[in-house]
């Protein structure tokens, strides 16, 4: 009989505690992501942290089924990384408007596949996708991070929407720029990140065939990065650098694809072309849309086609 996850995690808890020891709270806990999915993860709080460590079990459970690890591995693991990520974050900035204002970006996100969760969060559709809204932490310990904005969020500090939308059109191309890049030299950082000392820049874009010139938008983090494409001028500056009117496919809520319409006119091709990868290689958590988008050079204006 295979062990549920949540049976899992208990073991692991145990587990946990008996290697931290009194001084520590570690909580099972459920986090709704993106489309609808939930990951389950361990909080490890260390005595009057403001902020605890959330440590996903998910991948590690998916390892014990197929044999790859050990419940006492996993346990390593998990105090292993809580460790690491043990930091002090003042959350009292949190409670003031102003003082994270100049924080706040926005995201994509799948209207249908989300209904729930937008239920809870203040949110502005753009065709059948949703604009929302979260703040970027910095932390020496945690790195780049990021705190989903709810409804309670704007009675706490009494705004509307329409304040996080002018707050996150100034803020996010500021703090997270964006990368325009060929296909090309996107295939070459893989390759070259994958055998640094053996990769020849000028053998290797030879060797690279992309058929359609085709370039990748995202940000410089590339994490959430298809939201680039609500920056003002930035769809129309693309367009001037082409010359030419292009499709935009969504390849995840982290990039999207931009293919000239002067090179292709078969926009039923690429909608099976998108319908595969979402269906075969895209992580249910990073998927956008099945839509294929169309930027109008002449009438400024991006639709669905």
């Amino acid at each position: 009989m295979i062990m549920e996850i949540e049976r899992f995690a208990e073991i692991v808890k145990d587990g946990v505690i008996k290697r931290l020891g009194d001084g520590c709270q570690v909580t099972i806990q459920k986090v709704d992501k993106n489309n609808g999915v939930t990951y389950t993860g361990l909080n490890i709080r260390r005595g009057i942290a403001d902020i605890a460590p959330l440590i996903y079990l998910d991948s590690q459970y998916r390892n014990f089924k197929n044999g790859r690890t050990t419940i006492p591995e996993v346990v390593d693991y998990v105090v292993r990384n809580g460790k690491i990520r043990t930091g002090q974050v003042d959350m009292r900035k949190f409670l003031n408007y102003e003082r994270v204002a100049d924080t706040i970006v926005y995201r994509l996100v799948n209207t249908r596949r989300n209904e729930e969760l937008l239920e809870d969060l203040p949110h502005i559709e753009f065709m059948d996708l949703s604009i929302v809204f979260q703040c970027m932490l910095d932390d020496e310990v945690y790195g780049t991070a990021f705190i989903l904005i709810h409804n309670v969020h704007l009675k706490l500090w009494s705004v509307t929407v329409n304040d996080l939308l002018h707050a996150a059109e100034k803020n996010t191309p500021l703090l997270m720029g964006y990368e325009f890049k060929s296909m090309k030299d996107v295939l070459f950082e893989i390759m070259e990140s994958e055998l640094p000392e053996e990769t020849d820049h000028d053998m290797c874009m030879a060797e690279i065939e992309v058929g359609v010139p085709m370039y990748v938008l995202s940000n410089q983090y590339r994490v959430d990065g298809a939201a680039c494409i609500l920056y003002p001028t930035l769809l129309a500056d693309i367009c001037d650098r082409l010359e030419s009117s292009f499709y935009l496919i969504p390849s995840s809520v982290h990039e999207v694809l931009i293919l000239p319409s002067d090179n292709t006119d078969d926009s039923t091709k690429i909608r099976e072309m998108i319908k595969e990868v979402n269906d075969t290689q895209v992580a249910a958590e990073d998927l956008l849309s099945y839509s294929l988008y169309f930027y109008d050079r002449k009438e400024s204006r991006l639709q669905i086609v």
